[in-house]
């Protein structure tokens, strides 16, 4: 009993410890035509050692060229759909084209400085 007691105590400090030292953030990208991802900012936004695992390129990596597969691929970093948004072109009631942008997010940890110069960062990118 004492050694459950004991496991269960050092569960939950271990739990409230890295409530208080990591912050969460949503981060998002968006997916076009031929699979093209475009991350906007984070590059300039985020630490290095973020950026490396976080920014992938299923374009470049494996030379994926389909959204559909992209979007296959990068669930599979951990992205999730958040939003598709579907552009219809024609005229007359004739159909032409069509295409699709996907908004994928993501929900990572930074640390207490990492987020702190993160939201520094945000605030002053555009001053």
């Amino acid at each position: 009993m004492k050694k459950l007691l004991l496991t269960t105590l050092l569960c939950i400090g271990s739990l409230v410890l890295f409530a208080q030292t990591h912050k969460k953030i949503t981060v998002y990208c968006t997916i076009g035509n031929g699979g093209r991802i475009d991350y906007g900012d984070l590059k300039k936004l985020l630490p290095d050692s973020i950026n490396s695992k976080l920014l992938v390129d299923p374009r470049t990596l494996y030379g994926v060229k389909d959204s559909g597969h992209t979007l296959l691929l990068m669930s599979t970093y951990g992205w999730k759909l958040a939003s598709v948004e579907t552009n219809v072109t024609g005229s007359n009631a004739s159909f032409t084209s069509s295409s699709s942008a996907y908004l994928m997010s993501k929900e990572i940890y930074l640390s207490a400085a990492a987020y702190t110069a993160y939201v520094n960062k945000l605030i002053n990118n555009k001053k």
